[in-house]
């Protein structure tokens, strides 16, 4: 389209209008309508909204950088600029400037465009500018996103509230017992308001059968949770009194006929005999456990009959048979419940995908086929969303129980890495959790350096015997016995020696020591000796509840003694593996040639040993020592609830979790 010749008169009029209306009408429109002229950009007409957008009452004659002289540095004149040069429009949204408004300078935003004015000829020679103010509406949007942001923290924070509620009413550890393998999964709802009505409990009975439990209870959120915290507690109460397992559930139904909170909860609860693979279950209105073979086939068991607790219907048992290698699997409607579906298609697809897991063929793992059941199981159904809790809870028994470990090796330093080799291969068989290992190994590891360094004269080691066996109960008991004479053991540690026995009995459950003091000859003259420590300690393996569907358990891979110096100020030696008898004369050397005996600041970071022995704690006091004799401080790093931090805070030696910044990365 042609632009009007301004010397035209009677054709501007005809085209455009009378020029009285056209100021009226331009000057009216609530629109920012402004244009400039030259390169100084001077304008030549501003409308009332362009002057308001500003706060400008007079603009026409005026040049832009007198007019807006605020706006120097805020990108505005070099904006402009680059349009009268290039001959290319700029067109911006919800562009921020800081603009002079009654003496005070106040953000607004604007939505605008820069055209180039242009002659006949084409030449450029001013700019048209159009401007809307769209403060109110940028503030509208940003109050908007706080208040998502807001909502989304309270969403976050009552999430986590429901989390850690969870984790303090849920069970975290499961038994580790030698002919039956447990692991549980416990997901919470993505919904808050979902979140906090199911649970789950394993408990290795004195008869050595195993109680499994899955419950949801009716409700969500914080109440729900803790009505679930209730009945937990009460049915485990129940059932570990005794084992019968239908006394446990007639007086928990009872229980929930009298508490409304209670009423209508849905159970399923077995227990299982590893040794016969014998089942008693009973379902109480909750979906049936499921069977997995080891080639993936699988099996629901039929419902026992009986509704939800509190209702009035009558609980009722039946019974089945494992075989070995079977995995037993309970777990919450959450896992099979899919919108629009019946609940059919949702027990279809559980045993379909825990089938794949059971034999390894979905997301190939090395974990044992409980674990791959519970967490691929979950992983897998749950990508396509769920809405309530999901938990699963898996159990499988062997053809034999495992076997004690027995070994007799003469008392030398040497034998220390084997045997340590030896009990870390036969936990694995029981999978106890990383923990439990490292107290193991801590304490047969002390145990030996016990029997080596005291039981024989110098240079005449003896044999050492160590058996480990773990009981139906759960319970581990480990065995070191000697054929020596010990000194008479003292109550308190010494500063620098005679920790072990010490150490061993806080990272174990239970300790007892018998053995002569002195030799006192029989009647035949045969004097007695040898001395024989036992110890015991329950063992667990983690169960796994978190708010994130592809969550894992934390795994370690053990590796060999090694110190690495790293240059630095401070410098900082760098171990891996275990401290014990068998490297602390390596240890104590590096620590000493690292701080050239104390003369240099020394970091000692711990942060992937696995074991921290009595012999490695006087490495330790011995290097403090000689940094306090030339002023300066030996800073000692161990991984927060790791083992070696325990023996730290038990042997008193200060320590920290982080490393310093200069080797932390400023």
């Amino acid at each position: 389209m042609s632009q009007v010749d301004p010397d035209d008169h009677a054709t501007a009029v005809r085209l455009v209008g009378e020029p009285a209306d056209v100021v009226a009408a331009f000057d009216e429109m609530p629109v920012g309508l402004a244009a400039m002229e030259g390169p100084e950009f001077r304008w030549i007409a501003a409308n009332a909204s362009y002057r308001a957008a500003f706060d400008r009452e007079e603009l026409v004659g005026v040049t832009m950088r007198d007019g807006l002289p605020e706006m120097a540095g805020q990108y505005l004149f070099e904006m402009v600029e680059g349009v009268y040069a290039s001959g290319e429009p700029v067109i911006a949204n919800g562009w921020r400037a800081q603009v002079e408004i009654n003496g005070e300078l106040q953000d607004r935003f604007f939505d605008f465009q820069l055209h180039p004015r242009r002659r006949p000829d084409r030449t450029v020679h001013g700019i048209l500018l159009q401007v809307i103010d769209v403060t109110e509406r940028v503030r509208q949007a940003q109050a908007a996103e706080q208040a998502a942001a807001e909502a989304e923290q309270r969403y976050r924070v009552a999430r986590d509230v429901v989390v850690e509620l969870q984790r303090a009413l849920l069970p975290s550890r499961l038994p580790v017992l030698p002919q039956a393998a447990v692991a549980a999964r416990y997901l919470v709802a993505g919904d808050d308001q979902a979140a906090g009505g199911d649970w789950f409990d394993v408990t290795a009975l004195p008869d050595g059968t195993l109680a499994l439990v899955v419950g949801d209870v009716v409700g969500h959120g914080v109440a729900a949770s803790a009505v679930m915290g209730q009945a937990r507690a009460v049915f485990d109460e129940l059932l570990g009194d005794t084992g019968d397992l239908r006394h446990a559930l007639e007086r928990i139904d009872r229980l929930a006929a009298r508490s409304p909170s209670l009423r209508a909860t849905t159970l399923c609860a077995a227990v299982l005999n590893p040794r016969t693979g014998g089942l008693r279950y009973s379902t109480c209105g909750h979906p049936p456990p499921l069977v997995i073979a080891t080639d993936g086939s699988t099996r629901y068991l039929s419902p026992s009959g009986g509704g939800p607790l509190g209702t009035g219907s009558p609980q009722t048992m039946a019974e089945d048979t494992l075989r070995p290698g079977e995995v037993l699997m309970l777990y919450s409607d959450g896992l099979i419940e899919q919108p629009g579906k019946p609940l059919t298609a949702g027990m279809q697809t559980l045993a379909t995908v825990a089938g794949d897991a059971v034999a390894n063929r979905a997301l190939r793992s090395t974990e044992s086929a409980v674990e791959r059941a519970c967490r691929q199981t979950i992983e897998l159904i749950t990508r396509v969303g769920y809405v309530d809790d999901v938990t699963a809870l898996a159990a499988q028994i062997t053809a034999e129980p495992v076997r004690p470990l027995r070994l007799e090796l003469p008392a030398a330093p040497g034998a220390v890495t084997r045997i340590k080799t030896e009990v870390r291969a036969w936990l694995r068989q029981v999978d106890p959790s990383p923990r439990d290992v490292d107290q193991i190994v801590l304490a047969v590891t002390e145990l030996v350096a016990n029997a080596i360094e005291h039981a024989y004269p110098p240079g005449q080691p003896g044999p050492v015997r160590i058996e480990i066996d773990l009981g139906v109960d759960g319970v581990l008991t480990l065995t070191v016995a000697d054929e020596g004479i010990w000194d008479e053991p003292g109550t308190t540690p010494p500063s620098l020696s005679g920790r072990g026995l010490w150490l061993v009995g806080a990272v174990l459950d239970d300790v007892s020591i018998a053995h002569p003091p002195r030799p006192v000859a029989d009647a035949a003259g045969v004097a007695p000796s040898g001395t024989v420590v036992t110890a015991r300690h329950r063992l667990h393996r983690p169960a796994l509840l978190s708010a994130e569907p592809s969550a894992t358990p934390d795994r370690k891979t053990v590796v060999t003694f090694s110190a690495e110096l790293e240059e630095g100020q401070p410098r900082r030696v760098r171990i891996t593996g275990s401290v014990d008898i068998a490297s602390a004369e390596e240890f104590t050397d590096r620590l000493s040639a690292a701080s050239r005996g104390g003369v240099f600041p020394l970091v000692v970071d711990l942060t992937d040993a696995d074991v921290l022995a009595s012999a490695g704690v006087s490495a330790l006091f011995q290097a403090r020592g000689q940094h306090a004799t030339h002023g300066h401080a030996l800073t000692i790093v161990a991984r927060a609830s790791s083992v070696p931090a325990d023996v730290l805070d038990l042997v008193g030696l200060t320590h920290t979790a982080q490393l310093p910044q200069d080797h932390d990365g400023r």
